[in-house]
């Protein structure tokens, strides 16, 4: 085997085992919730503030855009001035990071369900819902904003239990949840008044 076909499969190896991996981690993930279901919990996140005008929406897009802008520049120079191997090189080990950071992260959000810590229940009250339709990157639901007892800002969370979708603006509940081992705060179940 040639030098340089030698290089290509090597390359060719640092470019698709990482994502290959990725992948398997994933599918082992839901094999393993098939097997032992993680406990039922839904995100609860604080309600960002409204945005004042159009600038405050797009500004991190442009500021998003004039990174990568001075990245491919960068690159490019670097490329110009004769260092294509170590530009090659860079991009290479920051594939296989990115790649290590998102096995990470899925074994971090299942750690952090997995071990959930019961909180005492709380007092909340429905300020507006909305359906959800199921996508890629989520099951749906009714998409809930309360307002929680002892937190300061509005909280939404997007429940996919089919009774969250009767409840009216204005329903007081009590709110059975749970902090995630490492982050974040999750409904684990609710009780409403009169049951």
């Amino acid at each position: 085997m040639t030098t340089d076909s030698a290089r290509t499969q090597r390359t060719a190896w640092w470019l698709f085992a990482p994502p290959a991996l990725l992948a398997a981690l994933r599918a082992w993930q839901q094999w393993q919730a098939e097997r032992v279901p993680l406990p039922a919990a839904w995100p609860l996140k604080a309600l960002p503030p409204p945005q004042a005008t159009t600038l405050d929406l797009l500004l991190p897009a442009l500021g998003g855009l004039a990174v990568v802008l001075l990245l491919v520049g960068g690159l490019w120079w670097l490329v110009r001035r004769g260092q294509g191997r170590a530009v090659r090189a860079g991009l290479l080990v920051a594939w296989v990071l990115a790649c290590v950071a998102g096995a990470a992260a899925l074994l971090l959000g299942a750690h952090n369900l997995r071990n959930l810590q019961a909180q005492p229940p709380v007092q909340a009250q429905v300020l507006g819902s909305r359906a959800v339709p199921p996508s890629l990157r989520g099951t749906g639901g009714t998409e809930l904003i309360l307002r929680v007892e002892g937190l300061a800002q509005p909280q939404q969370a997007v429940i996919s239990d089919p009774q969250a979708a009767t409840w009216p603006q204005g329903q007081r509940l009590q709110l059975l949840w749970a902090r995630g081992r490492t982050h974040g705060l999750y409904i684990t179940g609710w009780q409403l008044p009169n049951d």
